[in-house]
């Protein structure tokens, strides 16, 4: 009788908490600032951007992140960012240094351009990044073809 009562108070806990527990899903992106842009010579550029993450989850870590951001389909801008480790249950605002370079043959004046304009439509990325829970088990995340003006101004990074 009493490992039924154990049994059935196991279950009923598992349940509650399951019933509580928040997923990734629950990530809030909620802003994004584009600090500053330093050009480095001709071709190399860097970049230092603010991400507010609201987490209710544990904590976890992103790392290998690269992207190519690519200008009507063809490459024109490959960039990488540091680790970022992200504290669990919490809302802060992340400071996260990037690093880009231009694609080969890309040409640096047409892009000026079209930063001027604002007009984001032409542009889309491809993202790579691994996230780990803090010390645990990793997942590496690849997204292709995301037109940047979506990601820029997504509030919910895993919709």
């Amino acid at each position: 009788m009493e490992r039924i009562a154990r049994f059935f108070i196991c279950l009923c806990a598992a349940l509650m908490l399951c019933a509580c527990a928040k997923t990734y899903k629950d990530i809030k992106v909620t802003s994004f600032d584009l600090v500053s842009v330093n050009p480095r010579g001709l071709t190399k550029v860097d970049a230092l951007i603010e991400l507010g993450l609201d987490n209710p989850i544990v904590g976890f870590e992103v790392f290998d992140a690269c992207g190519v951001v690519k200008l009507d389909g063809e490459p024109a801008l490959t960039v990488t960012a540091d680790q970022l480790v992200v504290a669990g249950r919490d809302s802060r605002v992340y400071r996260i240094p990037l690093r880009g370079e231009l694609a080969p043959g890309f040409n640096p004046l047409g892009l000026l351009s079209l930063v001027q304009e604002m007009d984001l439509s032409r542009f889309t990325a491809d993202i790579s990044a691994k996230v780990s829970l803090r010390g645990g088990v990793g997942k590496v995340i690849d997204l292709k073809d995301v037109p940047l003006g979506d990601l820029l101004d997504k509030k919910n990074m895993f919709e």
